[in-house]
């Protein structure tokens, strides 16, 4: 498995086990010139994912069929982008019969699994809070909304404004991704408000003027109204949030929340409610995000999960 996932330059790696009294000697190859304890020539990041390897061949050894659960705690933090790529091959072509439930806190190992196809957008759950009374909490519409009223109700705006940004962050994250949305690129992936939400406007507004100009190649005057209202109603929400203008104006940037009065914040809290709901499908057994059909290449539609919300984007020829 080790040599599968480093099969770049160690296809020809083999290691030696070596029982004695009260232990378990482990000795590996490094490129031919002999065998030697891993932390002796490999890297962090190759003994790590040497030591998934050695795991996944003791569980398939012990159990053999009956390896059909796995959970793997955030076991590939120093493995390079290159080879954790190659473990999401491994575990879905060597392991086809095994749920893993893998956790992590980096962003891009997430997006590894994702791109590989090892999870998937409905297959993975993103936590924002972890306590021991409680368990963890996800992010979800419903629980964050109320989780702000409750905080100005209590006349808090302080925790208010601190949760309104962080689901933002999150749900503009979400929405670049499924709307294929440019943002300027960033090598550490550090992404700020400021970054994602002004290009998750613009690209939906791109969309449903592609989307309108294709109902009229297509002479469908009723689709091209509801796509005006749409666009009418998203422009207004926008307009309400001022999010288009955080790099003009630096006076209504998130950071001045924390300082208005309850007053102040809860239409302003209201206002990115409404905009966020425009993002996703409005049926209330879906509400999920809208995202660009195919993920790469060429786009066909605008959807939601459950089909009720479809804009074409193919024109008449």
């Amino acid at each position: 498995m080790y040599s599968y996932i480093n099969r770049d330059d160690e296809s020809e790696f083999t290691a030696q086990l070596t029982p004695s009294i009260g232990k378990l000697g482990f000795d590996v190859d490094f490129y031919g010139r002999g065998k030697f304890p891993p932390g002796a020539y490999h890297s962090e990041g190759h003994q790590d994912s040497m030591g998934l390897c050695l795991y996944l061949a003791l569980m398939r050894h012990l159990l053999g069929p009956a390896f059909s659960f796995a959970v793997l705690d955030d076991v590939l933090m120093s493995v390079d982008a290159g080879h954790r790529r190659e473990v999401c091959n491994l575990l879905k072509e060597q392991f086809p019969d095994t749920q893993f439930i893998l956790t992590t806190h980096d962003p891009i190992w997430l997006g590894h699994m994702q791109a590989a196809g090892l999870v998937s957008s409905t297959t993975s759950v993103h936590f924002r809070t972890w306590d021991v009374d409680h368990g963890p909490t996800e992010w979800d519409d419903q629980d964050i909304w109320q989780e702000i009223d409750d905080a100005l109700n209590r006349n808090d705006v302080r925790s208010a404004a601190t949760l309104l940004r962080g689901y933002l962050e999150y749900a503009s994250r979400e929405i670049c991704h499924k709307l294929r949305a440019p943002v300027e690129f960033r090598g550490d992936a550090r992404f700020e408000l400021g970054d994602l939400l002004p290009s998750a406007i613009g690209q939906f507004r791109k969309l449903l003027k592609e989307g309108k100009a294709v109902a009229q190649s297509w002479s469908q005057p009723a689709r091209f109204e509801a796509l005006s209202e749409l666009d009418e109603n998203f422009s207004q929400a926008v307009k309400q949030t001022n999010a288009e203008y955080w790099q003009i104006n630096p006076s209504i940037h998130y950071n001045e929340w924390a300082n208005f009065q309850k007053e102040d914040f809860a239409p302003v809290a209201a206002a990115y409610r409404e905009l966020m709901d425009l993002f996703a499908c409005s049926e209330a057994t879906c509400k999920g995000w809208l995202y660009v059909v195919p993920a790469r290449g060429s786009r066909d539609s605008v959807r939601c999960p459950c089909g009720a919300t479809t804009v074409n984007l193919k024109r008449k020829s």
